[in-house]
């Protein structure tokens, strides 16, 4: 008899594995923004766009996910698995971040204008 042959096939992989394998490889390069100096709008959008790659790259998993669950259970709603997490940041996250810094630069801007004035004050 043949060793080679007897060898049992190695199971096949975990349709899921792939997918957070990809990922894991995407996570691990991903080079979030940073924001050196005081912070500005762009800095917010360099923020929102890294949450957007994160949802870009785990995203695929959640849909491998409802891909397998519709091979064991059957026919689900596979829209129920796309860009979900995307969508829980648009709109949320992204938005609070951009929020937030225009706040605080308008609130900086204001602090600048009073501190300007009271200068000018001090010099009369």
């Amino acid at each position: 008899m043949d060793p080679f042959f007897d060898r049992k096939a190695p199971p096949p992989s975990h349709p899921v594995r792939a997918a957070l394998s990809v990922a894991v490889v995407k996570l691990a390069g991903l080079r979030p923004a940073r924001i050196v100096g005081e912070p500005e709008l762009a800095d917010a959008r360099n923020l929102i766009d890294d949450l957007q790659a994160v949802a870009s790259i785990v995203d695929p998993i959640i849909v491998a996910i409802g891909d397998y669950a519709e091979a064991n259970f059957g026919r689900l709603d596979a829209s129920l698995f796309k860009d979900q997490l995307r969508g829980a940041l648009e709109g949320n996250a992204t938005f609070e971040i951009e929020q937030v810094a225009r706040r605080l630069i308008a609130n900086r801007a204001c602090a600048q204008a009073d501190y300007r004035r009271e200068m000018r004050r001090v010099d009369t």
